[in-house]
């Protein structure tokens, strides 16, 4: 049975801990002190990051029309709360040194049957280094995305687990504004002893989508939508980790849609993973409304997580 997972903040929270940021988390951590002008807007919006960050995205859209030094300005506060997050999962806060201090994330690795496709929203590279570490995975090849300079496809020769980053990475770049493909840093600092230095350049913005209503999605990573949503209809099991499945997330929700389309076959299975019951219940319930045939779905539920999870299977 062809499986594709969907991870996303819960994943990491439970695979390394308390020091990772769940997305309700991230709010109260931003410093906007020296921001009075969009005080009012961050103490309306508290602590719902998704109405903050689509109000800045908002008043900035309005601005341009009218006052197009006002709108840089707010766009350049906005670069800086987009780096605040980032600093909260970057690799610096959060990366695996060896997989022993992590079991779970071991556990989890291991269960990973070949060929699988993993879509995550997540920006930090934590499931990436632990890929990485198993020698099952590499970055060359393994992001589905050509990485300039180096075109060479490393993974094809390992299990040719394929990793789609859909909302962009903590190191993933933009050299220019305005560049429509990302560049990928594949560097010692994320992968060590891959003996590589490329688009290294810290000076680079990097490529990530935030949490917002207001997304602009630009080819490279409309290229790994693409790759998901043709790996959704291919797939007859779907494991979600993590992932609330967000009002905000108007991609994800379409690409949804396209589980349980695989030809001539009639039975799909869903299987949730969350901490409680009411929240696998809430997830399951938004399953049901985004798949395009529900009738077709078992959906199981584990509420005790992914430990709970990776214990019963």
């Amino acid at each position: 049975m062809k499986q594709i997972y969907l991870l996303g903040a819960g994943f990491t929270r439970a695979v390394v801990g308390e020091k990772a940021p769940l997305t309700k988390d991230l709010m109260s951590k931003l410093d906007i002190l020296r921001y009075p002008e969009i005080h009012e807007e961050y103490e309306r919006a508290f602590p719902d990051i998704e109405q903050f960050l689509s109000i800045l995205d908002l008043k900035i859209l309005h601005f341009l029309q009218i006052n197009n030094a006002l709108s840089d300005h707010l766009n350049n506060i906005r670069e800086d709360i987009v780096r605040q997050i980032l600093n909260q999962v970057d690799i610096d806060s959060l990366h695996v040194d060896n997989l022993d201090s992590y079991p779970l994330l071991k556990y989890f690795l291991e269960t990973i049957p070949t060929n699988s496709c993993i879509l995550t929203l997540n920006f930090d590279c934590i499931l990436d280094q632990g890929l990485y570490i198993t020698g099952r995975w590499s970055p060359f090849g393994g992001y589905f995305y050509s990485t300039f300079p180096d075109t060479q496809n490393e993974n094809d020769s390992k299990d040719r687990i394929i990793l789609l980053k859909l909302h962009g990475s903590c190191n993933f770049r933009d050299i220019e504004a305005g560049q429509e493909y990302f560049n990928i840093e594949i560097t010692d600092r994320i992968f060590p002893r891959i003996y590589a230095n490329i688009n290294s350049d810290p000076s680079d913005k990097p490529h990530i989508l935030v949490m917002s209503y207001i997304k602009q999605f630009h080819n490279g990573i409309m290229s790994l939508w693409k790759e998901a949503i043709s790996s959704l209809k291919e797939a007859e099991r779907l494991i979600i980790v993590g992932c609330s499945l967000r009002e905000e997330d108007t991609f994800l929700r379409f690409a949804l849609y396209h589980f349980g389309m695989k030809k001539n076959t009639q039975k799909f299975v869903v299987d949730i993973i969350d901490k409680g019951k009411d929240n696998c219940k809430k997830i399951k319930e938004k399953v049901m409304k985004l798949v395009a045939y529900p009738d077709w779905q078992k959906v199981n539920l584990f509420d005790e997580g992914l430990e709970g999870y990776l214990r019963k299977t």
